[in-house]
């Protein structure tokens, strides 16, 4: 049964209080509210006192007759947001943590599918649980890694390009332009914002060596925070500073190694050797940051975190680049050429409820 009350400042739909101004503030007419979702009316306009004369609640909607003469319909689902959102996937919720036994098959895709909405919608899924996805048979061609980005998003172009090649180079600017071994990181902390998604096309693999070394860092830093709190506490609190400089370009940001939200949920994770700067703390605080920060990257290369592979020509990974980290587990002996580029997750999260929308 639907009760209806009515008070001074504020009515209640099933129990539920709602304020008479924030009614107000949330009238969807076409006069108040733009067929594009965006409000008509300013805040600065809005009477916090503001009075109604009726109200009246059947056939799961809320009208509601104002002071003023303006009139305003409420449906269920504006009122009760969550019952509504039970019946869709939110894509900005769900995460699946993984370590070195991840089962790369669950993540892969075959690119020959993305046509289908289906196929589409599960390989941008896999980067917002798992924040990896893989693609098959991709066709080798130079830049086709530009036409994949095409399909849920832009690239976001940076100093180094809309994409970057990485293979040895006699004079790099940037250590990833050589055949050596790189230990986990996540790419462009010196940037801000940072690029949230990384793709990485493999056109020719090395005869030997280049495995790829992956970890999640949300499920490294759970671990850390579990096992060891104190050093979990210290990275987070702590703001470091990063930088790349080059003839075209001196890029500076800061932020903590692991970033989280409100409510201590990890949002982001930030770790790049290469870029980061001298680490001024006080000096009674050096030695548990340094202690912190080497558990970390102990935890992140353990055997129970670090998982390896090795793209072959026609692969694609695609992941998040705050979550995820990456590096060269064994040099490359040979020819190796892959591109690479950046995007960015709203772009991906947009489409995904763009497909779903459309189901």
């Amino acid at each position: 049964m639907n009760v209806l009350s009515i008070f001074d400042t504020h009515l209640t739909v099933n129990n539920t209080p709602f304020h008479f101004f924030w009614l107000r503030d949330n009238c969807p007419c076409a006069e108040c509210l733009h067929p594009s979702g965006q409000r008509l009316q300013e805040i600065i306009n809005l009477n916090l006192d503001i009075q109604i004369l009726d109200a009246q609640y059947g056939n799961d909607q809320l009208f509601v007759e104002w002071q003023d003469g303006h009139q305003s319909v409420y449906p269920h689902a504006l009122l009760f947001p969550s019952e509504a959102m039970s019946h869709t996937t939110n894509t900005d919720e769900g995460m699946t943590l993984w370590g070195s036994q991840l089962d790369q098959a669950t993540v892969s895709v075959d690119y020959r599918d993305l046509d289908k909405p289906e196929s589409k919608y599960q390989w941008l899924n896999h980067v917002n649980t798992h924040g990896i996805a893989f693609l098959h048979h991709v066709p080798n061609h130079d830049l086709q890694l530009l036409e994949v980005v095409d399909k849920f998003g832009y690239v976001r172009e940076t100093n180094y390009g809309k994409y970057f090649e990485v293979i040895t180079k006699e004079n790099p600017e940037n250590l990833a332009f050589t055949p050596k071994p790189l230990s986990l990181h996540t790419d462009n902390p010196y940037r801000h914002p940072v690029p949230s998604l990384q793709l990485l096309h493999c056109l020719v693999a090395a005869p030997e060596g280049g495995i790829t070394a992956l970890a999640d860092g949300f499920y490294a830093a759970q671990i850390v925070k579990e096992q060891y709190k104190h050093h979990f506490d210290m990275l987070n609190r702590t703001i470091l500073s990063y930088r790349f400089k080059s003839a075209e370009a001196d890029l500076q940001s800061s932020g903590s190694i692991i970033e989280t939200d409100t409510q201590g949920k990890v949002t982001k994770v930030r770790i790049n050797n290469r870029s980061i700067q001298t680490i001024r703390l006080p000096f009674n605080e050096q030695r548990a940051f340094y202690e912190a920060y080497q558990c970390f990257m102990e935890v992140l290369h353990s055997e129970e975190c670090k998982f390896t592979c090795k793209l072959e020509p026609g692969e694609l990974m695609m992941f998040d680049n705050e979550r995820v980290l990456h590096g060269r587990e064994v040099a490359a002996i040979g020819e190796r050429h892959l591109q690479g580029c950046y995007a960015d997750k709203d772009s991906l999260l947009s489409t995904m409820r763009t497909i779903q929308g459309e189901r």
